[in-house]
């Protein structure tokens, strides 16, 4: 490996508050791909001091935090704005008279008891059948 990539992980090393003999230490015992992996982990881990925890979580070569796969896998936001389909039709959420099964062919059209609303006929024309009736209400 290259001077410089292990000058980068010692830069963000020293950005997270390690000291320099733990800069030292890390990077003469541990693998640099193990550095690097924690250091990408480290922003999706909640973690208080996080210069203690990188120190801890490359000695003990923590696994990645389900977090981190999260944001693998959902799409990272677009930098663009989102566009508008102008010629879209706005939807109410609101359903078709007909799909409902009004209006349509098969519906029963007026009924002959409603005939003299559809005439326009009106209360004084309500014929009201006899209360006195031997099956009505007495």
């Amino acid at each position: 490996m290259s001077k410089k990539p292990v000058m980068q992980i010692a830069v963000e090393l020293k950005k997270l508050g390690v000291s320099q003999a733990g800069i030292v230490d890390l990077l003469s015992n541990y693998p640099y791909d193990v550095i690097e992996r924690q250091l990408q982990f480290l922003p999706f881990r909640k973690a208080k001091r996080k210069e203690a925890f990188i120190i801890d979580a490359i000695r003990n070569n923590y696994s990645a935090p389900k977090e981190f796969y999260y944001a693998q896998i959902e799409t990272p936001p677009s930098d663009e704005p989102p566009t508008v389909d102008e010629d879209a039709e706005l939807d109410l959420g609101l359903l078709d008279a007909n799909l409902e099964g009004y209006g349509t062919e098969d519906s029963p059209g007026v009924s002959p008891t409603d005939s003299w609303l559809a005439a326009g006929g009106g209360s004084d024309t309500l014929d009201l059948p006899d209360t006195l009736q031997e099956d009505g209400p007495q």
